[in-house]
């Protein structure tokens, strides 16, 4: 606590020290030592190295090529990249997998950033582990795929001119109903196993077993057993 009150005590003095005018002329050169000081910083002390308007600091947003960043968990990590249009390719110079990206692809990548958002919410692991009825259940797929038909098919009917010609319209019309159904089967099989709880009581019972099996490795060793 007396160390709290002494540096409470200098920050004050140093209050009363900045405090103090001096009386004179005002010179341009006594704003020279600020403008050094500010020169490559903003307000927060950050560097302005981009277009920051509002001198916050704060990162520039991250380029969609960027493949540091997946949404999806790894078990989701082939869908993300249908998605996306990411695709690995064996380097035979390196010896190595790498990812590259489709030429041309039928979402733009704030599409699939959109996409991948609205599908993070039905693939995580609480959706599994909470309890749907079978009377629910059909009732709650119907409904997402209603939601995931218009976002697809809005992009499909009213984007696509962007493609130019009708065939290769209608080959990413192809291509987006194609990732449709590959997004809404993995969605199905997340919600499935929430049906009666079911994955939740399997959870449980793993880990039930798990711990008969610690106790009874505890309780035999304590009364001299061996294995």
């Amino acid at each position: 606590m007396k160390k709290f009150k002494d540096f409470g005590g200098k920050i004050a003095d140093k209050a009363d020290d900045l405090a103090t005018i001096v009386p004179g002329p005002i010179d341009d050169d006594d704003f020279g030592d600020i403008e050094d000081d500010m020169s490559g910083k903003d307000d927060f002390g950050g560097k302005d190295d981009f277009n920051d308007d509002y001198n916050v600091d704060i990162n520039p947003a991250q380029k969609p090529e960027s493949f540091h960043h997946m949404l999806l968990e790894n078990q989701y990590k082939d869908l993300e990249f249908l998605i996306r249009g990411y695709k690995e390719v064996f380097n035979k110079k390196t010896n190595k997998w790498e990812v590259k990206r489709k030429d041309v692809h039928c979402f733009t990548d704030e599409e699939s950033e959109h996409i991948l958002r609205l599908a993070q919410t039905h693939l995580s692991t609480d959706i599994k582990l909470s309890y749907i009825s079978l009377t629910v259940y059909p009732i709650k797929m119907l409904a997402l795929k209603e939601q995931f038909d218009e976002t697809f098919y809005t992009i499909a009917d009213y984007r696509y001119g962007r493609y130019g010609d009708s065939k290769k319209q209608m080959f990413m019309k192809q291509l987006n109903h194609d990732i449709l159904v590959a997004l809404m089967e993995r969605i199905q099989a997340n919600y499935s196993r929430a049906i009666k709880g079911s994955e939740n009581k399997h959870t449980h019972s793993a880990v039930k077993g798990q711990e008969s099996l610690n106790n009874t490795d505890r309780d035999v060793s304590g009364y001299g057993g061996e294995y």
